[in-house]
């Protein structure tokens, strides 16, 4: 708990001084804030205690949990039909990851066009959602091209992921989504917290 506490200060200290250098280095404005799955209870509390807006900056929360379950509500049977054809499971799979990430997008898109005082940060959370269709990784890749501009200053917004998962010791840019070995993989572009 007192880990999560102080990477989210830094994570909120590193917004404040560096703003406009994140994701220079890694080519995307990401930053990856991994913690234990069974820690998802008190990361939310703190990231609404911490990530929340302030003079210097507005932060727009996006659950992807609501994300997902509402772009398929009423389209539960259409949904289950797709996933349990084995030749179509593929094409469906691909289907509703481009859906969660266009909604993903607009979501962003309409949150940065809402005024206020304070430079923009989007913070993705609720990412377990993904699974088991997708993953933090494959939804970075499908939203990359299409990156989150401020509004007003026209500067690229960045985006902090709160993934649950856990960092396999020694690894460099690598996470078990969900705490899962068998779901080890490569951040795509940004930075950790």
């Amino acid at each position: 708990m007192d880990d999560l506490t102080q990477r989210l200060e830094y994570l909120v200290d590193r917004l404040k001084t560096a703003y406009d250098s994140v994701g220079h280095s890694s080519g995307r404005p990401y930053i990856y804030l991994v913690y234990p799955p069974q820690e998802e209870r008190a990361l939310r509390r703190l990231a609404d205690e911490l990530l929340r807006d302030t003079e210097s900056h507005r932060f727009h929360h996006i659950d992807i949990l609501e994300v997902a379950v509402d772009s398929l509500r009423g389209k539960e049977e259409q949904r289950e039909e797709l996933l349990a054809n084995p030749t179509a499971e593929a094409n469906a799979t691909q289907s509703i990851l481009r859906l969660w990430a266009r909604r993903i997008a607009g979501l962003v898109k309409e949150r940065l066009s809402l005024p206020g005082p304070g430079r923009p940060v989007v913070v993705l959370r609720g990412l377990a959602a993904l699974h088991p269709l997708g993953n933090p990784t494959t939804l970075m890749e499908s939203i990359a091209e299409g990156e989150p501009h401020d509004p007003v200053t026209n500067r690229v917004v960045p985006l902090v992921l709160l993934v649950p998962g856990l960092r396999p010791p020694g690894a460099s840019r690598t996470y078990d989504f969900l705490g899962r070995e068998d779901l080890r993989l490569q951040f795509y572009r940004g930075e950790e917290v």
